[in-house]
């Protein structure tokens, strides 16, 4: 359900409308829009030509100005992208050639723009929360499923965070509620309960401690920058490089998890 959910957000909600975008007329002095793309902190500017989009000029990331001879990038295919492509794609397009923006088209029309920076929007971190979550989520399951006690799986933590559980264990059993002790686990936990528990990381099919670790670096520090609306996901094209190499490796590690295999049967 959560790929089903994650797939459904698409560029279409993270896009900044035509009509509300920041234009140019091809030949225009750049000087034009200069205070108004810094005012608006904007990087790429379209220009069109009798109300058509023929290209794209783009700011210096520094300051924000614009080329004073008024070149720009003109339109072209590779610079145009869907508006029911998901975000999870997009974030692949633009690691492809670092290019920082694409034309969203519908219906052979250019309806918006949409940029790395958009990357930092609230259905974006949505889209990269639920594929953390299926992360999550799975391995969860494998520690339910385990043979051992889940206390034993407890033992591998840090101390400290042996003591947190611990502590919240004496309070659930006064105040008399049953609770699932997994359900208390943080990302990291599970990450290292897997990971460290060799029963639990021969059902990923990872071949190595090492090689989980390679899966699964950058990913909680991605969660946190997700989570906190203060924090930017992407603060550059090349940032994008980032985000999507942990995203190709949790979708790895998920291909790894079988969904049904005998140890997670119910």
């Amino acid at each position: 359900m959560l790929e089903s959910v994650q797939g459904s957000l698409t560029v279409n909600a993270l896009m900044t409308g035509r009509e509300e975008l920041v234009t140019l007329n091809r030949g225009e002095n750049p000087s034009a829009v200069q205070e108004k793309i810094r005012e608006h902190e904007i990087n790429q500017v379209p220009v069109l030509d009798d109300g058509d989009v023929v290209g794209l000029m783009i700011a210096d990331p520094e300051d924000r100005t614009l080329p004073e001879d008024g070149s720009y990038e003109p339109i072209a295919p590779k610079w145009l992208v869907s508006a029911d492509t998901s975000i999870r794609r997009f974030i692949d397009i633009l690691d492809d050639d670092r290019h920082p923006a694409r034309f969203v088209f519908q219906e052979n029309e250019v309806v918006g723009l949409v940029t790395y920076a958009d990357l930092n929007d609230a259905v974006a971190r949505t889209a990269l929360y639920l594929l953390i979550s299926q992360l999550e989520i799975k391995l969860a399951r494998l520690i339910r499923m385990g043979e051992e006690d889940i206390w034993t799986y407890v033992q591998i933590l840090d101390e400290e965070r042996q003591e947190e559980l611990d502590d919240l264990q004496d309070e659930m059993k006064e105040k008399d509620v049953v609770h699932d002790l997994v359900e208390h686990f943080k990302l990291g936990d599970v990450i290292g309960i897997v990971r460290d528990e060799p029963s639990l990381l021969d059902q990923t099919e990872v071949s190595s401690r090492d090689h989980f670790n390679g899966l699964v670096g950058g990913v909680e520090n991605m969660r946190h920058d997700v989570a906190h609306s203060v924090r930017l996901v992407v603060d550059s094209v090349d940032g994008v490089k980032e985000v999507n190499h942990a995203c190709c490796s949790i979708e790895r590690l998920l291909d790894k998890i079988p969904p049904q295999s005998p140890q997670l049967a119910p």
